[in-house]
């Protein structure tokens, strides 16, 4: 019997994960190299003062039948080791002018309220709203890789889709900030850029908010870390292994082939095929020296708009919110004044109350969240100043959400337990992410457009999955990128991929 092919794969992440996975199935033997003690990457949680704080997921696209992430995240082992909270509503939007925005998961809701609010803009609205209930019915089919898939599967897609084509065609012209700009309403315009980072594609927030409408959108109980913990029992008990506290360092190339890895304690790990998992940026320019690339993924480095870096903040609080509605995005409130975070100035803010999830808190408390864009560059100088001063600032923004979340819930201050909060510097120190990032690529408009290699013609046996080579970001982009690669090296193999 053959030896199985090796195969090293750089980041524990959910990309590496499911790469780890998806190799497993189909009988290769493959180490994960993670440079942090534990696997998860961005997707992690962690413990202060016995709350249990989720630092990613809000969500999970394809938790119930009905697309082909679902099937996805089955062969993974995420659907039966976890339970789901499905929301009903993406965001709850307080005190907009005096009146407070909904965005109902039921079409007829939804339309009906927007239309209370602005009878005057009842044209655009019903646009939104057919543009969520056709993309409601759209399944990103999963048979195969991209690469793989000939002209006629793409020909059925089409005809079988004419009406979701249709739409992002229309839609991914336009960033949610230029819909937004279009409502004669106010109000409207204010709610609609509170949702996400406004650069993004209106078609991408059509795809999301069909797929919450269509009750595929749950979010795992237990948030990052029990999700983590599944996909790493799955891959653990396929036969996978793990070096943690390992940082690769550099690709083993030997005439324009991949071999091997070689960490930074020195030791060069040699395979049959090397899988990056990882910060493209640093896989790209460091590791590869800036050699094999394509033009394409150079103008995508080069021009494409990243996710903002972020700020993370997390508190602990000795109370229950249990007639507040939960949301996916949470409750954005207004703040008292326009709050600074780095160059960034935010008048709103979405707080993530988790009274729909009792697993990361103790009993009778509550742990809340809230993201904020930074810059990265920002907080790099103001370290360089000092620990004094960057941690004042944390403080000082700390204390401005916490009067955010006073003017909602009157008298909470004193039953804050713990307040923390995580800027682009704690980010880029934990994943490696170019300057923060969290999520890679952000889908713009023209990141949309984009095609970003996973492979080199120059460089055989390398492949790169992750959010560096989907735009748009998310956990089933991420695992989807890792089936994918092991697809196209079962090709490359001459053997049947096997979900």
């Amino acid at each position: 019997m053959d030896k199985p092919k090796k195969l090293n794969i750089i980041g524990g992440g959910v990309a590496g994960l499911s790469a780890g996975i998806y190799a497993r199935l189909n009988g290769f033997d493959t180490t994960i190299f993670e440079s942090n003690p534990t696997a998860g990457g961005v997707c992690t949680s962690w413990n202060n003062e016995g709350y249990y704080v989720n630092g990613s997921i809000h969500w999970l696209v394809g938790s119930a039948p009905g697309i082909d992430f679902y099937d996805m995240w089955n062969d993974l082992g995420v659907i039966n080791d976890n339970k789901f909270h499905y929301h009903t509503c993406l965001m709850e939007c307080k005190n907009i002018d005096g009146v407070d925005v909904h965005f109902y998961l039921d079409s007829v809701k939804l339309k009906r309220h927007l239309l209370e609010i602005s009878p005057l803009d009842a044209g655009l609205i019903s646009e939104f709203i057919d543009g969520i209930r056709i993309m409601s019915k759209a399944n990103l089919r999963m048979e195969r890789a991209f690469e793989l898939l000939h002209a006629w599967d793409w020909s059925k897609t089409f005809i079988g889709h004419f009406p979701e084509v249709e739409i992002l065609g229309k839609f991914n012209q336009l960033s949610i900030r230029e819909f937004a700009k279009k409502f004669k309403s106010e109000i409207l315009r204010k709610a609609f850029e509170s949702i996400w980072s406004p650069d993004m594609s209106m078609g991408f927030f059509l795809i999301h908010m069909g797929y919450a409408i269509s009750g595929v959108t749950g979010y795992p109980l237990g948030g990052s870390g029990k999700f983590t913990a599944s996909l790493v029992k799955r891959y653990i008990d396929l036969g996978g292994k793990f070096r943690f506290k390992q940082k690769v360092s550099k690709i083993l190339i030997t005439k324009n082939q991949a071999i091997g890895i070689q960490t930074e304690d020195g030791n060069k790990h040699h395979c049959d095929y090397v899988i990056s998992a990882c910060d493209g940026h640093t896989v790209l320019f460091k590791m590869l020296e800036g050699n094999y690339s394509d033009e394409i993924t150079k103008n995508a480095y080069r021009y494409l708009k990243t996710y903002p870096s972020l700020y993370y903040f997390s508190a602990g609080v000795n109370r229950q919110f249990k007639t507040l509605n939960p949301a996916i995005i949470g409750l954005n409130l207004p703040l008292l004044n326009s709050l600074k975070v780095g160059d960034f100035e935010h008048k709103r803010v979405s707080f993530q109350i988790y009274n729909f999830d009792p697993t990361l808190s103790p009993t009778g408390k509550t742990l809340i969240t809230a993201m904020l864009d930074t810059n990265y560059d920002f907080w790099k100088n103001l370290l360089a100043t000092g620990f004094d001063k960057y941690n004042s600032e944390k403080n000082r923004i700390n204390e401005e959400l916490l009067q955010c979340l006073e003017m909602e819930f009157h008298g909470i201050s004193e039953l804050v337990e713990f307040s923390d909060s995580s800027t682009p510097i704690t980010f880029e120190k934990w994943t490696g992410n170019h300057k923060g990032s969290y999520e890679g690529w952000l889908p713009t408009p023209q990141s949309t457009k984009s095609k970003i290699s996973n492979h080199f013609k120059d460089l055989s046996n390398f492949y790169m999955s992750g959010h560096w080579v989907i735009p748009g970001g998310g956990l089933p982009s991420a695992a989807f990128s890792g089936r994918e690669v092991i697809d196209l090296i079962c090709m490359k193999e001459g053997q049947e991929f096997l979900p």
